[in-house]
């Protein structure tokens, strides 16, 4: 940090009196008299000097201090697009004209990546006894160097996928779409345009969620075999099962209170294990081949197939060619189903409005974005499913389980690791939803898994849900900021307000325009900053 302080502004008066002390000290006469004027207006002169010092080297102080608080603040701003008018804007609020004194230039100047800035300024400050020696003001000028650098930081954005998403906000786009732009633009500013970070501090995850989350099919130490092996067993009689490949990787949420855990899956313990995501029937009938009620209807996505067979000797043999109508032969017996393929789509079948399968921790931002913008907008919201399925990509419990670059870098780290922050981004347009129209992680509300079979009391359970997985999160030091996306009435506000870690990170954006500044904004507070000169 340089200090440079300068005098200036002489004047005609100051000539003057340089002129008259010159003739008195020629003079040899009246001494006495001259010699005690001279000599008050000398100290007179010394003691103003001082004066004027003192608030010079005050002033100077402000300006440095002014200039440091400045450059930290706009130097925060990771999304600013002209850091001049923010450290100017910073430092006048700051400095606020001091003891008179006024700005008169600063200058800013980036590096190539904008992670380090060289400041400077300068102000002048009128002189009030030394104007008696012909000193009107004295120049005082500051620098200052800002690093940036972004916290090492472990990110997962929680993010509404639901049906109400493809609706307007009253802005210019519709909810999903200025929420990818939105979540585009954190990405970017975090990882500083860059494709990759590649100094290990920096991860980001994304949990797409709707009425279940999709965790993918790739993961078979999570799943309960002996449920999945049920379904794909069921006699042909009671309904298709699941097929061949049919599953796209959505899941049930846990029961017995493991639904709001973060505890890992072992195949030693059913409560840990996750059961497919099946939706059985139509938006009219209810029963479904849990309960071997097979009243629900799949033939939008899978074909019975009907053979001709004859027994023999107690023995039945079908035909592995020849297919028949069983309104048109008694020897007709249903043997399977063709199913549509493929099967995920999210269309039809039994992986009806589940969501984007979620993106675990990576340091790519190319398969973040290419993430974001596969994000469709359908389905009913479980606000805690997508919660609690964000806490388990950065639980240290659930070390070794995600594979990919988390498992080779050994992610997720342990809680209150040095230099590293853990943080959940929760965006929501709407409140828990559970009814009897739509299959979702509790199933149907008639089913009472969410904790009751009253559509009231069971989104309350919901809502308490949702509010235990933040408290846990936030005990284990998990910074949340939530977004309330809208305002058709659907937000649930005081719990929003509840599971962010304090007041100040819960954001409402009425309309879709001002959530790319909250995201940018979000984007700020992860970053670090420090005074490097």
């Amino acid at each position: 940090m340089n200090r440079m302080t300068t005098f200036g502004g002489l004047t005609a008066r100051g000539a003057a009196l340089r002129r008259a002390i010159a003739r008195f000290l020629r003079g040899d006469s009246g001494m006495t008299l001259p010699l005690l004027a001279f000599s008050l207006i000398a100290l007179t002169g010394f003691t103003g000097l001082a004066i004027d010092t003192a608030r010079t080297q005050m002033v100077q102080s402000k300006l440095q201090f002014s200039l440091d608080a400045a450059g930290l603040a706009a130097g925060s701003t990771v999304s600013t697009t002209n850091i001049n008018s923010e450290v100017t804007k910073y430092l006048d609020a700051n400095f606020n004209g001091y003891l008179g004194a006024v700005v008169t230039n600063i200058g800013v100047q980036a590096n190539s990546t904008n992670t380090v800035f060289n400041l400077s300024a300068t102000a002048t400050l009128p002189t009030t006894f030394m104007t008696t020696l012909g000193i009107d003001q004295v120049t005082v000028s500051a620098t200052s160097q800002i690093s940036r650098s972004v916290t090492g930081l472990e990110l997962v954005m929680v993010l509404d996928n639901t049906g109400s998403m493809s609706q307007s906000a009253g802005g210019s786009t519709s909810k999903i779409q200025a929420l990818q732009t939105a979540a585009n633009t954190l990405v970017n500013n975090l990882f500083g345009g860059q494709t990759t970070s590649t100094n290990g501090k920096l991860w980001v995850g994304i949990v797409p969620f709707s009425q279940a989350v999709n965790i993918g099919t790739g993961h078979p130490t999570w799943m309960n075999d002996t449920y999945d092996t049920a379904l794909a067993s069921m006699p042909a009689a009671q309904g298709p099962g699941w097929g061949p490949t049919s599953w796209f990787g959505c899941v049930d949420a846990r029961q017995n209170g493991y639904d709001i855990t973060d505890d890992p899956p072992s195949q030693s313990d059913t409560n840990t294990l996750f059961d497919q995501y099946y939706w059985p029937t139509d938006n009219i009938n209810y029963g479904s081949p849990y309960n071997n009620t097979p009243n629900y209807n799949y033939n939008d996505w899978a074909t019975p197939i009907y053979k001709k067979c004859t027994t023999w000797y107690g023995r039945t043999y079908c035909s592995t060619t020849s297919r028949c109508s069983p309104s048109s032969s008694t020897t007709c017996t249903l043997t399977g189903y063709n199913y549509a393929s493929p099967l995920d789509e999210t269309s039809r079948g039994p992986n009806l409005l589940c969501p984007q399968q979620v993106t675990p921790m990576t340091n790519d931002s190319t398969v973040l974005t290419s993430a974001i913008n596969s994000m469709t907008a359908q389905g009913d919201t479980l606000i805690n499913q997508g919660l609690v399925w964000g806490w388990r990509m950065l639980s240290p419990r659930w070390r070794g389980e995600w594979g990919g670059a988390m498992d080779a870098n050994g992610l997720p780290l342990d809680y209150n690791s040095p230099g590293m922050a853990k943080a959940i981004v929760l965006v929501t347009d709407g409140e828990n939803t559970i009814d009897d129209l739509s299959h979702g992680a509790y199933w149907f509300l008639h089913n009472g898994r969410a904790g009751s079979t009253n559509g009231t009391t069971a989104v309350n359970d919901l809502d308490a849900k949702a509010l235990d997985v933040c408290t846990a999160m936030k005990n284990q030091g998990i910074y949340i900021y939530t977004i309330g996306l809208g305002t058709n009435g659907g937000i649930n506000t005081a719990e929003l307000q509840s599971c962010a870690t304090a007041v100040n990170y819960y954001f409402a954006s009425p309309t879709t325009d001002q959530l790319n500044t909250i995201f940018s904004a979000i984007g700020d507070s992860l970053a670090s900053l420090r005074v490097s000169q």
